[in-house]
């Protein structure tokens, strides 16, 4: 017979204490370096939350040789090294809106404002954990604008870094050996925590339900990871950090220095590529235009909003130039094997709509210079402005009939080495998108 398990119920020694996760008897109670044959793999996610002007972005034509639009035709020297992808959405994400921004990088279903999110990991968290402690940091979560695109196994955001200069001090100054002996001290506990811990989670085990059990060892097994994790950590404080390839970077801030914020933020995502600090890094960047993107088509507000748009994908195709010229040993560029990513929780701030999200893709090992459309009524509607005012809610519009952009993050996983078959809401790979040989 199981025993009810208080809903307050902790692991505890001393002043230490682990909080577990929320079981049924808890409401009974209530009431290493990649090898020379294989490349490492690396990849950049950059988010923004308001979208792209789809007129000026979208390709009228899908397939290779497909015209350069306004927008495009400031990446023109990149052509062959990206692909616009249209028509995918994050299923189950038509009311989130603004909020849907958590949901970027995981597919989490998020239908209104009202639904009470449970977010899911992140494709940077579930591509870090696959090469931990084969880098100093297992990932770089970097903001310009606030907030995280990055989330844990169970859901939680992880805290940005938000200055330039911060992440030149991660990549570069080396600690003092008062603060080394701070950080081993830290990560000891940690791991002593979890041995203190023990005994109270094996007789903890002994009272819950079989399915209570399940969740626990799915628990428990997360717990051994963070320790895993302490561990490698360890190993890295006292290996020196590399010599820094420049001064370290002045921040700024201020209106009208998004551009300057995002290029400072690029310089160090390249440092740390190139220096093979991490292997995975996220950006949430331009969310300074919130008026702006509700430009009601109104044609100044319009022209600016565009502009800024156009900074953003300039300071894009800066980075992925930066990264093709950059060797990475005798198999090609830091581009060649390093994915990266654009994309949105919206098409645009001035609709709102979640579906026929921009996405942006270069890099990585795959054969680019195409545009892979997966809604062909979407691309005949935007061929034609009048659809919007006539018809908002049509499938065209709202995409109904849309691949799932978690369909490009398995491709992504698959394309590392990642053994799964599976993330988020993904049906598949992304069809279209082959390996480059």
């Amino acid at each position: 017979m199981n025993t009810p398990v208080n809903r307050r119920t902790f692991l505890r020694t001393a002043s230490i204490s682990l909080a577990l996760p929320f079981l049924e008897s808890m409401t009974k109670a209530a009431g290493a370096p990649g090898t020379a044959a294989a490349p490492v793999r690396r990849m950049v996610a950059i988010g923004t939350p308001f979208g792209f002007d789809p007129y000026v972005l979208v390709p009228a034509t899908k397939g290779r040789g497909y015209a350069l639009t306004p927008h495009l035709e400031h990446l023109k020297e990149l052509q062959n090294d990206f692909t616009i992808v249209s028509g995918l959405s994050h299923p189950n994400t038509g009311g989130g809106g603004h909020k849907a921004e958590a949901v970027i990088l995981t597919g989490a279903p998020y239908p209104d404002y009202s639904y009470n999110l449970k977010n899911t990991i992140s494709l940077d968290q579930e591509f870090a954990a696959h090469f931990r402690g084969q880098t100093r940091y297992d990932s770089l979560v970097l903001s310009t604008t606030g907030g995280s695109l990055s989330y844990t196994g169970n859901g939680v955001a992880i805290p940005p870094v938000n200055q330039p200069s911060q992440v030149f001090a991660k990549l570069f100054l080396a600690s003092s050996p008062q603060q080394q002996a701070e950080e081993l001290r830290r990560i000891g506990t940690g791991r002593s925590m979890l041995d203190f811990v023990g005994d109270q989670a094996r007789r903890l085990s002994a009272r819950v339900t079989a399915s209570d059990r399940s969740r626990l060892d799915e628990y428990f097994e997360s717990v051994r990871d963070v320790e895993r994790q302490l561990q490698m950590s360890g190993e890295w404080v006292n290996r020196p950090k590399p010599a820094a390839p420049q001064a370290a970077p002045q921040d700024v801030s201020g209106p009208g220095q998004q551009q300057k914020k995002l290029q400072l933020m690029f310089d160090m995502t390249y440092l740390a590529l190139l220096t093979d600090s991490t292997r995975a890094v996220t950006i949430k960047t331009f969310g300074d235009h919130h008026d702006l993107s509700h430009h009601g088509k109104e044609p100044g507000k319009l022209a600016a909003c565009r502009q800024v748009e156009v900074e953003l994908l300039q300071a894009y195709a800066g980075l992925l130039a930066k990264l093709k010229a950059a060797k990475d040993g005798a198999a090609g560029s830091l581009l060649d094997h390093t994915m990266v990513v654009m994309t949105s929780n919206l098409r645009d701030g001035n609709t709102h709509w979640t579906a026929n999200l921009p996405v942006l893709f270069a890099g990585g090992g795959f054969k680019h210079g195409q545009h892979l459309a997966f809604n062909q009524p979407y691309l005949e509607a935007l061929a034609n402005p009048d659809v919007e005012k006539t018809a908002p809610k049509t499938a065209a519009i709202m995409g109904r009939d849309q691949a799932p952009l978690c369909n490009l993050y398995l491709s992504m996983l698959q394309r590392a080495g990642v053994q799964t078959e599976r993330f988020g809401s993904s049906s598949g790979t992304l069809t279209g998108l082959e390996f480059a040989s």
